[in-house]
């Protein structure tokens, strides 16, 4: 494909999405559709699609500024000079010409556009705070409750693209410089995580699901953020675990392997489909103390109640902290989803309560970095679970993982930011049954 070609597919693609429907599956099926283009195409395609929506609110404010709607070709027009860099000329010369595959040529009102973006930054003095940091003004608040001075430098973090990180399967492999020398040997440039000890960060996105590594379960993809947070479950052998919102079991495997497979891991989800897709990672990984259950939306605590020596509970959430990967969720969380997430929050801390052995710790996670879904769902349990105390993670910290590199705690929970630790956003808090 020629230059002119791919921005023609990328406002093709911007102009396609339909309402609701995330970015990256709009991306996948419209790259699906055009199978003719190459694998450098479809690296460009990508590349500006992403760029476009990284800077959707920045170029939206500096269209206004001119007179212009944010239509798909406008912001294209924007992200050409004002993130790309590119002369007037070089975008005047993408649009038009002899290519039947071209996007139409610039108007006259589209050149001076186009001509006054020329040389000039895609951020400005002049922009709200919330348009600055891409970020949804009603939610502001609510992350700065979460961050207090260090929201701004925290969302700006937000808005660059997150790395891949890759976990190490424990029962196979004991050090992970085995898989970083093996990945090596393929060309893959990769080092270990800093924070996670069983991590390794791929200095490019590569494709890894068809390395042989990979099929014989040697390592997963998984985020930094995500293996401390099992880490930090402190699952030991013989232990008995709710996997509350499971999913595809990324943290059921992490924890089965801190367990060397005794015990047993109840791992539990609404959505079956994910939970069947997890069985095959369960399966490559040689896990075999993992129970899969689809429960229903209603599900109840009856045949659970006091059984369990760690309750873990991902709950659902904004998915704010991880909003680097999903880039235009933002954009549609509003009030009545959050008031929606915040029920669902508090309904499971009380499952998890009824859940908990004698001793035993609710390990509670959301991928977010706002207070609501965080300190304030633990605040508001607190008030009334007597039995129920806040456990130190500090200390968990240091039994499971070690001395080195750990974040700031505050009031024993911990939170990890794409800024300060290079992961994606987490909150978590570890309560602990009060033995009589």
């Amino acid at each position: 494909m020629i230059p002119a070609a791919r921005i023609a597919a990328v406002i093709d693609l911007l102009s396609e999405a339909p309402e609701g429907v995330p970015a990256g599956q709009v991306l996948r099926r419209g790259l699906q559709r055009r199978r003719y283009a190459g694998s450098g195409d479809r690296q460009a395609i990508s590349a500006l699609f992403w760029s476009v929506h990284r800077h959707v609110a920045r170029l939206g404010w500096q269209l206004e500024q001119k007179g212009y709607a944010p239509t798909p070709r406008a912001l294209v027009l924007a992200a050409l000079p004002l993130v790309e860099g590119l002369p007037a000329d070089d975008v005047s010369a993408l649009f038009g010409g002899d290519s039947r595959h071209a996007s139409e040529a610039l108007d006259d009102e589209e050149c001076a556009l186009v001509a006054a973006f020329d040389g000039q930054p895609v951020d400005d003095d002049a922009m709200p705070r919330a348009v600055r940091l891409e970020w949804p003004e009603e939610l502001l608040a609510d992350v700065d409750a979460a961050l207090g001075p260090d929201s701004d430098d925290e969302l700006a973090a937000m808005q660059g693209e997150a790395a891949t990180d890759i976990r190490i399967n424990p029962l196979k492999v004991n050090d992970r410089r085995v898989v970083r020398d093996k990945l090596a040997g393929r060309g893959i440039k990769c080092h270990p995580t800093r924070l996670s000890p069983l991590g390794i960060r791929l200095v490019r996105r590569t494709r890894t699901e068809d390395l042989s590594e990979f099929r014989s379960g040697l390592f997963e993809i998984q985020d930094e953020g995500s293996q401390l947070a099992a880490l930090l479950c402190d699952a030991r052998p013989g232990m008995q675990v709710a996997d509350i919102c499971a999913g595809a079991a990324g943290k059921s495997l992490v924890m089965a392997a801190a367990m060397e497979n005794r015990g047993r891991i109840v791992a539990l989800d609404t959505d079956a489909g994910r939970l069947e897709r997890g069985g095959a990672r369960i399966r490559r990984a040689g896990i075999h103390n993992i129970e899969r259950v689809a429960v229903s939306g209603d599900w109840g605590t009856k045949r659970y109640r006091g059984k369990f020596d760690r309750v873990v509970i991902d709950a659902p959430c904004s998915g704010s902290g991880t909003w680097r990967r999903q880039v235009d969720v933002r954009w549609r969380t509003d009030a009545a989803t959050m008031a929606r997430l915040h029920d669902a929050q508090a309904s499971l801390l009380e499952k998890g309560r009824a859940m908990l052995a004698p001793g035993g710790r609710i390990v509670y996670i959301t991928c977010s970095v706002l207070r609501s879904e965080g300190e304030a769902q633990i605040e508001r349990l607190m008030q009334d679970a007597p039995e129920l105390e806040i456990a130190d993670i500090a200390e968990i910290w240091r039994d499971v993982i070690g001395e080195d590199a750990m974040p700031p705690v505050s009031d024993g929970m911990l939170r990890l930011l794409p800024g300060r630790d290079g992961t994606d956003g987490f909150f978590m808090a570890v309560l602990q049954s009060r033995l009589r």
